[in-house]
């Protein structure tokens, strides 16, 4: 199984209310090492599918945390949580901004995300935020989207007049992966990667679906095929 994506044995544990909220680009809980015990703290969780994932791997003395700066992804997740089974589990669910989490320092094993991060306008701020709640030694694991080449400033602006759409605040992925780094991070990884077909890019463009986000003109695109991809990586801090 490709580990950069759901196996269906993963994808028969959860809830169908939360996989049908899912908008990921990935599984970062399949490259994550996630061990028995940890902590692991999910940016942007949606609608749980990745935390539920992540407390099976942690057990009954690990703890996940979501957030989410959307109230109605929050109680969603809390919905498919307890569907899961998973109500009696050390899970926190919590409204904040991935920028200004309010977790304590030094707090995770494991900070996970799953193409979120890129709809972000400050992913400095971002993944400063990461690098503090994690543990020395700690660990992330992220699913993204990202540019092979930067696009027309015109068109960005057309992606951004939506910001919700996943393009709209996609940035080439050298300038992505300096962010990281940036931030403190080393030994980045990729552990795969592929370009997204044009439905995926259609689907991509009215993240998290048409009724929150008007599609994208299919004229615009046309324009960037082949110029989008999905990165999974890892890295240390």
């Amino acid at each position: 199984m490709d580990q950069g994506f759901y196996g269906e044995a993963e994808l028969s544990s959860i809830p169908e209310l939360s996989r049908n909220l899912s908008r990921g680009c990935g599984n970062p809980t399949g490259y994550a090492n996630i061990q028995a015990g940890e902590t692991v703290v999910d940016f942007g969780c949606g609608g749980g599918i990745d935390v539920i994932l992540a407390a099976h791997k942690v057990g009954s003395q690990g703890k996940v945390v979501g957030i989410d700066f959307a109230e109605q992804m929050i109680e969603q997740a809390k919905q498919a949580v307890s569907k899961a089974g998973l109500h009696d589990r050390n899970i926190e669910l919590l409204v904040a901004d991935m920028e200004r989490t309010q977790i304590p320092e030094s707090l995770a094993d494991v900070v996970i995300s799953n193409c979120v991060i890129n709809l972000c306008p400050d992913k400095d701020a971002v993944y400063k935020e990461a690098f503090r709640i994690l543990k020395p030694g700690g660990r992330i694991a992220i699913s993204d989207i990202v540019l092979t080449e930067d696009i027309d400033p015109d068109l960005r602006e057309r992606f951004q007049s939506t910001w919700a759409g996943c393009l709209a605040g996609a940035i080439p992925e050298q300038d992505y992966l300096r962010t990281v780094s940036k931030a403190g991070f080393n030994t980045v990884q990729i552990v795969a990667q592929h370009a997204l077909a044009s439905d995926e890019l259609e689907a991509m463009a009215s993240c998290p679906g048409e009724e929150f986000t008007p599609a994208s003109a299919k004229e615009d695109i046309a324009v960037v095929q082949g110029k989008v991809k999905s990165i999974k990586f890892t890295a240390i801090k």
